[in-house]
């Protein structure tokens, strides 16, 4: 492989939004305060860089540090811009994973809802972990934007925690059907 191992970890509510419409976080509370991480700094420790859409950018730029020791890369056609901890990258996706593995990449998070379904569109995901909170939001922003294109995922586990978050672990298939040939 010339990439780097790509991953998603993100969490949804049941009914598969990432994000109330105006873009708030608070329903995520409803699994705090449990002494549990959900696999968040294994995650952390696992990888050597980020890739963020905007929207997330826009967040994490709210933190002091909001993941200390990466390389965080942040995808926007609109920013002229970002923190100095960072790098705004416009382009290629494809390109970007093939300079990052030359740079010694080995593992990239990627983040937010867009630059997932880029990824995804592009084939470019090899691991996927959903962490389904308990709530159904009615609305918010979607997790998977429309790509156009099934992807086959294999379950490699799953786990419940007693906050009622149920966390699914996917490694993703390289077989596609276009949607369009049905």
């Amino acid at each position: 492989m010339d990439r780097p191992k790509i991953s998603i970890y993100i969490a949804t509510s049941i009914d598969g939004y990432i994000a109330r419409k105006d873009g708030g976080l608070d329903w995520l509370d409803r699994v705090g305060g449990f002494d549990e991480d959900y696999g968040f700094q294994k995650l952390l420790n696992s990888i050597d860089a980020l890739i963020i859409g905007r929207k997330t950018y826009e967040v994490a730029a709210t933190v002091p540090d909001p993941y200390p020791g990466k390389r965080v890369l942040v995808l926007s056609n609109s920013l002229n811009s970002v923190r100095k901890d960072m790098e705004l990258f416009r382009g290629d996706l494809t390109q970007l994973a093939s300079q990052l593995h030359s740079e010694g990449i080995k593992h990239i998070w990627i983040d937010g809802g867009v630059t997932i379904s880029q990824f995804l569109d592009l084939q470019m995901v090899d691991f996927m972990t959903l962490s389904v909170i308990p709530v159904i939001l009615g609305s918010g922003i979607p997790l998977f934007n429309p790509i156009g294109k099934e992807h086959a995922c294999r379950l490699i586990s799953s786990q419940s925690y007693p906050s009622g978050l149920v966390q699914l672990n996917y490694e993703m298939q390289r077989t596609e059907v276009f949607l369009n040939d049905k």
